[in-house]
């Protein structure tokens, strides 16, 4: 990885009462938590108040590496633990998903030599454009698999993705547990088990216990879980290797390296009693550095080849190819917004308003967007407004308004609040389409552009204006 340090990408900066959370609690440990207000925190007395607090943590989530220059914002904040020294302590440094330590068998879930060389890859975040002809597919797709997935809803310009499941010569086949967005322009829906019903393990987004899901029912009426129909699917096209004939157990046994010295003591015979073990790491591992570095430091400058843009191959299958191999700046900088009024002054003279995505405390993405209790508990999605914006506009509070941009346009009411600052609006994530005003939700007006690593969708770089409807 060309980053700083090898963390994945995905990074939010926790607040004060985030961190107290975190950091474990003992009676060795030191712990002082600003209690400065939200918006009173000076740059400065941020800036002294995480380098003098120690152990100080940061809190990398879902949300910057969403922007123009994500990538590089990820590479700076991951330097800040080093400069502060925060990797010495028990309970500093970064907190991510600790997806690596976790001694996973790529080459047992990964198979990538049996994608035939020139075999194409498409981009999620680019469904939209690569149905609907924009990028010049030779042939176009013609055929389109979806599972795990709700694309409809999560990836941008809806409009787009609508209209391309739309066309009559796109053969479409969703596996389902509900009749989604995406599964409404289904050719054949395919029945899906949930996790109730399936084997699986499982590593997580905030700690290091390897857990192991077991099916609590038998899979009801015709559903199947991905692994069976993959089999399924293998054996009637006439795939006989050996790996598509292992049942969903023998599939637990490989797919972990039960030896490693992270799983001293750790089998499946005691993930099935206790259904859950922590790994064997060292509570402080960079306490003396030992970073994953050619120099084994953190590094500020990178001293990994600069032209290694890439998208990570476990996010696609083990499959290296199609990569950007753009270069990149060794040290981390700042790249600008392409929607701004800086960047772009002519598309913000016509769309003031940055446009900030946030997922719903009661969904999970696009999940549970259609079961009554979350949409009780979740309420109507609503777009958050400053006072002044919404002043300007001739808004007020829980006006059904129009968002739009060139791109498309979705309705919501508004919520008129000064928790985010003039020029910004925020609006909710997961809301199903056909469950929402005016038929669009959000991703009708986010655009499918890449951030400037690794191909990640800068979602935030959008955007629009507000109009209320009469």
């Amino acid at each position: 990885m060309d980053a700083c340090l090898a963390v994945p990408a995905a990074p939010l900066v926790s607040n004060a009462a985030g961190i107290a959370r975190l950091i474990p609690r003992c009676s060795s440990l030191p712990l002082r938590v600003s209690t400065v207000p939200r918006w009173g925190l000076s740059h400065r007395d941020l800036a002294r108040e995480y380098a003098t607090a120690q152990p100080s943590v940061i809190r990398l989530g879902v949300a910057l590496e969403k922007q123009a220059g994500g990538g590089q914002g990820v590479r700076a904040i991951c330097c800040l633990s080093a400069l502060v020294g925060a990797w010495r302590y028990l309970g500093g440094g970064l907190l991510q998903a600790p997806m690596w330590p976790f001694p996973i068998r790529w080459d047992v879930v990964h198979r990538p030599e049996f994608i035939k060389p020139g075999t194409r890859i498409v981009n999620q975040w680019q469904l939209g454009a690569a149905l609907t002809g924009e990028l010049h597919l030779d042939p176009p797709i013609k055929a389109l698999f979806v599972y795990n997935c709700n694309p409809v809803t999560q990836s941008a310009e809806q409009d787009k993705i609508v209209a391309g499941l739309a066309r009559s010569d796109l053969f479409t086949v969703v596996s389902e547990q509900f009749l989604t967005d995406t599964a409404d322009y289904a050719d054949i829906v395919l029945p899906a088990t949930t996790q109730i019903e399936n084997w699986d393990l499982m590593f997580s987004w905030g700690h290091t216990y390897v857990t192991l899901n077991q099916p609590a029912i038998a899979p009801v009426g015709e559903a199947v879980a991905n692994a069976e129909l993959f089999r399924r699917l293998a054996a009637r096209m006439g795939f006989a290797e050996e790996c598509f004939g292992l049942s969903d157990e023998q599939l637990l046994q490989q797919v972990l390296d039960w030896s490693a010295p992270v799983m001293e003591g750790i089998d499946l015979e005691l993930l099935q009693r206790q259904g859950y073990a922590k790994l064997k790491i060292a509570p402080v591992p960079h306490a003396e550095g030992n970073f994953p570095t050619p120099s084994g430091k953190c590094e500020f400058k990178s001293t990994t080849a600069i032209d290694s843009n890439f998208v990570l191959p476990a996010f696609r299958q083990g499959c290296e190819a199609y990569q950007p191999g753009t270069p990149l700046d060794p040290l981390p900088n700042y790249t600008p917004q392409r929607e701004s009024a800086p960047s772009n002054p002519e598309l913000a003279s016509r769309y003031p308003l940055s446009l900030l995505s946030a997922k719903p405390h009661q969904f999970v993405n696009s999940c549970f967007a259609n079961l009554p209790k979350h949409q009780k508990l979740q309420g109507e999605p609503k777009l958050i407004i400053n006072p002044k914006d919404a002043s300007n506009r001739g808004i007020t509070e829980d006006q059904s308004i129009k968002v739009f941009n060139d791109r498309g346009a979705f309705q919501v009411r508004v919520h008129v609040s000064d928790i985010t600052r003039p020029g910004v609006v925020v609006a909710p994530l997961g809301y199903w389409r056909k469950l929402s005003l005016a038929g669009n939700t959000i991703n009708a007006a986010t655009a499918s552009t890449y951030a400037d690593m690794g191909h990640a969708a800068a979602v935030g770089d959008c955007l629009v204006e507000v109009a209320a409807i009469n």
